[in-house]
């Protein structure tokens, strides 16, 4: 970090996901790309993609994880590209990350990599309640960007038993489940995500693996929040599995997760 404020990069990305530009009126990320950050498999010296990337916060998530990894964000909307460029020239980690504009539909990477994450659209247009906004629209709705899109581009990107990590609903796996075979993506970890103990699951985070063979691991479920009213929080076990959570004690699922 020479010739910059050394303690001023270090404090913003302690501050972290606190303090991230995001377009003005469009899709604000939640706690569900925190979550996938903190799921993925990911080592040192690995090159990997985030599909859809929006402001940046997955790939800026797994660098301050990770330092050791570089990245190359993939997103339509052009606000949201300027966005994570300025993120991540905050944090002072645009030698690892790149942001390019493109759609997941037709976009190619140029060489392989050893990951991908995503958090796609969750809902198909005509359900749910549809955003005013286009850009918000696009982010929660799926139009040509269907998830099969997303695992198409996935799997052409990835090496011979590269990852694909995303997040979904799951009340949508038997679609997903036939989108990522039809791609060659074996699952191969899954955990699903309560709201609280006692509620359906309201997440599924999973990671597939190119060219590989069936079996699928279950992971115990991840419980977020405890208490009532008042005195809702985070639980210990969501904060250890994901720190991040740690800036907003009561934060909750978006709406429409």
């Amino acid at each position: 970090m020479s010739g910059v404020n050394t303690r001023a990069i270090l404090d913003r990305r302690a501050y972290f996901p606190r303090g991230l530009v995001q377009p003005e009126g469009g899709y604000r990320f939640s706690l569900d790309s925190l979550l996938l950050a903190s799921f993925a498999n990911v080592t040192r010296g690995q090159t990997g993609l985030d599909l859809g990337c929006g402001c940046g916060v997955i790939g800026l998530a797994l660098l301050l994880r990770q330092p050791g990894l570089r990245l190359t964000g993939v997103e339509l909307n052009p606000q949201s590209v300027e966005a994570a460029k300025e993120n991540a020239a905050n944090l002072h980690l645009t030698d690892k990350l790149t942001i390019e504009q493109g759609d997941v539909v037709d976009w190619r990477s140029d060489g392989v990599v050893d990951f991908v994450v995503a958090n796609p659209p969750y809902r198909k247009l005509g359900q749910g309640r549809e955003s005013a906004e286009e850009d918000r629209r696009n982010a929660r709705f799926e139009g040509a960007g269907t998830f099969a899109a997303f695992a198409r581009c996935a799997a052409v990107a990835l090496k011979t038993r590269g990852r694909f990590a995303f997040v979904h609903l799951p009340e949508r796996l038997p679609e997903i489940m036939a989108g990522l075979a039809d791609a060659g993506l074996a699952s191969k970890r899954l955990r699903m995500v309560h709201g609280k103990a006692d509620q359906e699951a309201r997440m599924v985070l999973v990671e597939t693996v190119q060219a590989a063979s069936p079996g699928l691991r279950v992971e115990p479920p991840l419980i977020l929040h405890e208490g009532t009213g008042k005195g809702t929080r985070l639980t210990g076990q969501a904060l250890d599995f994901c720190p991040f959570l740690a800036c907003n004690p009561k934060d909750d699922e978006e709406e429409d997760t």
